[in-house]
C-alpha cells in the first residue's frame, strides 16, 4: 500500500498542468500513487500528457461531468486506504523536498491532523509569463521551528490557516464539507469541522500562483457572505476576549485594502455590537458608510448571510462550538495572530 494518495485536480490549464505534474515527479520521497482528476470532460488534453509521462503511479479520472471545484476538493477528503493524502492543483507545483519533509514531519507529531508547508507566491501575466513576488503566504522566520496551531486562532475568524496547495493529511481524520459551500472559504470551513491540530513547517516548499483566471465566484456580495460565515461562527463559538478582539481589528487594518468593513457588518448584524464597535474609528466608520452608500445592494446581502445560507450556518456554529469546547476540555495553546499574506486568490 502507498504510503500517500495524491489528488491533482486540472480544469482547462494545460500549461500549467505539466509544471505541476513535474514537481511531482521530482518528488525524493517516491512512495506514492496520484489520482488526476480533469474536471473537463471534452479535454482530451490531459489524457495525452499521461500517456506521454508513462508513469504507472498517475493514473487519469476523465470526468463525464463537470464536478465543480468544492465536489473535487470533498472526493480528496474521503477516506481511503493510504495513511496519508495530499492534493496539487494544477496551478501550484511543489519543491522536490516538500512530501518527504511534510510525511517525516507528520509521522513526528501525532496531535495534527494535517502539515503544510509555506508557500512562496508567485503572480501570473499575459502569455505564460509569471513573476516572483518575493513574498510568502506567511511572514514567518525559515528558522522558526514547526508550529502546531489549534481552534481557535484569531486569523482564524476570517482566514483558514492551512493551506490546501501545500499540505498533507491524515485520511482517517479527513472531512468533507458540505456540497454547497462556497468555494472561497472552503479551507475555514474545513477547519471549523477537522479535528486535531494544524501543524505549519516555515519554508517555503511550494508555489503559489495568484492566477488571471480562478475558480472563485466574481460576485462581490457572495464573497461578502462567505467571509460573515466564517467569521459569525467564529465569534458565535470563542466569545472573544476585548484583547482578541483588539488582535482582529488590527490585522483586518493592515490588510490591502483594509478589511474593517466586515468588523462593522458583524456588529451591525447584531454579533458582538459594542463590543466589535468600540474600537472603530471615525475613519473606519466614514470608510464603510461610503462603502454602503456607493453599494447598497451588498449592503442588504451581507445582513442576510445567516438566511441566505441557512443549513450551512447551521452546520458552522455546531461544529466551531465543538472545537471550542475541545479546546476548553483539552487546553489549547494561547492564540498568536501570525502575519500571513493572503489566504485565497479572491484576496
Amino acid at each position: 500500500m502507498p504510503t500517500v494518495r495524491i489528488f491533482l485536480l486540472t480544469y482547462r490549464r494545460t500549461h500549467l498542468l505539466r509544471r505541476a505534474i513535474n514537481s511531482l515527479l521530482q518528488q525524493t520521497f517516491r512512495d506514492w500513487v496520484c489520482e488526476l482528476h480533469n474536471d473537463a470532460p471534452d479535454d482530451m488534453t490531459p489524457n495525452g500528457i499521461v500517456t506521454t509521462i508513462n508513469d504507472p503511479r498517475i493514473t487519469l479520472h476523465q470526468h463525464t461531468t463537470n464536478w465543480g471545484p468544492v465536489r473535487c476538493f470533498n472526493h480528496a477528503f474521503a477516506d481511503g486506504p493510504e495513511e496519508y493524502a495530499s492534493i496539487l492543483e494544477d496551478d501550484n507545483w511543489w519543491e522536490p523536498t516538500f512530501l518527504e519533509t511534510a510525511i517525516t514531519a507528520a509521522r513526528a507529531e501525532p496531535l495534527a491532523n494535517v502539515v503544510w508547508s509555506n508557500m512562496k507566491i508567485w503572480q501570473e501575466y499575459a502569455e505564460d509569463n509569471w513573476s516572483d513576488t518575493g513574498q510568502t503566504v506567511w511572514n514567518v522566520s525559515t528558522q522558526m521551528q514547526p508550529r502546531l496551531f489549534f481552534w481557535p486562532e484569531p486569523l482564524q475568524m476570517t482566514n483558514a490557516i492551512h493551506s490546501n496547495g501545500a499540505m498533507v493529511f491524515r485520511r482517517k481524520d479527513s472531512v468533507q464539507v458540505p456540497p454547497r459551500t462556497p468555494f472561497a472559504i472552503i479551507e475555514p470551513v474545513r477547519e471549523r469541522l477537522m479535528l486535531g491540530g494544524w501543524l505549519l513547517l516555515p519554508q517555503p516548499l511550494a508555489h503559489f500562483a495568484m492566477t488571471l483566471a480562478t475558480a472563485r465566484s466574481n460576485d462581490r456580495a457572495d464573497w461578502v457572505q462567505s467571509q460573515l460565515l466564517v467569521a459569525a461562527s467564529y465569534l458565535t463559538s470563542t466569545s472573544p476576549t476585548s484583547a482578541t478582539l483588539d488582535q482582529i481589528w488590527a490585522h483586518q487594518r493592515s490588510l490591502n485594502p483594509p478589511g474593517t468593513n466586515l468588523l462593522f457588518l458583524l456588529g451591525i448584524s447584531g454579533l458582538y455590537t459594542r463590543a466589535i464597535l468600540r474600537a472603530a474609528k471615525i475613519t473606519e466608520w466614514a470608510r464603510f458608510m461610503a462603502s454602503t452608500i456607493r453599494h447598497p445592494i451588498i449592503f442588504i446581502r451581507a445582513l442576510r448571510f445567516r438566511s441566505d445560507h441557512h443549513d450551512l450556518w447551521k452546520t458552522l456554529q455546531v461544529a466551531a462550538a465543538q472545537r471550542t469546547h475541545e479546546a476548553q476540555t483539552k487546553g489549547s495553546v494561547t492564540p498568536t495572530l501570525y502575519s500571513k499574506t493572503l489566504s485565497s486568490k479572491r484576496e
